[in-house]
């Protein structure tokens, strides 16, 4: 049950820095998952995204993150940023292995607008509703 008294700014010192690692620790283990399971019918492995929503809000958790609406906001916000840059390193893997270049070449040169067309060819609604279905998560788990 979240407290009335507002939390003190040093309390979410540690959470600050493992928001970012949570972040960078959940695209980094979806990257290496579908480049494990490369293969015909594979897909992108959007099931990670609930997963993500998980490591997320127990980051923010094992933290010490003071509960409440903010640390509940912070892991959807991590949850999401979590999910676009996974998307994003998915992506440019697929085209670093489609046109030569080494995966971090590739996920400096990829766009905008050739990774949104990518993303629309290449997830079914079954993958998008995943992928939503994961902010909530975070939020319930988190609050």
């Amino acid at each position: 049950m979240p407290s009335s008294q507002p939390s003190r700014p040093s309390a979410w010192v540690l959470p600050a820095f493992a928001l970012p690692v949570a972040v960078l620790g959940a695209a980094a283990l979806w990257l290496g998952l579908r480049l494990v399971l490369r293969g015909p019918g594979v897909g992108w492995c959007v099931w990670v995204a609930p997963l993500i929503a998980l490591d997320v809000a127990f980051m923010l958790r094992l933290a010490a993150a003071p509960a409440g609406r903010l640390r509940a906001g912070l892991a959807v916000l991590g949850t999401a940023a979590a999910i676009a840059f996974g998307y994003w390193t998915v992506v440019a893997a697929e085209m670093a292995a489609l046109i030569g270049l080494t995966i971090p070449e590739s996920i400096q040169r990829l766009g905008p607008s050739l990774f949104w067309t990518l993303v629309e060819r290449g997830t079914s609604a079954w993958e998008m509703a995943l992928v939503v279905t994961a902010l909530p998560l975070a939020w319930w788990l988190a609050r």
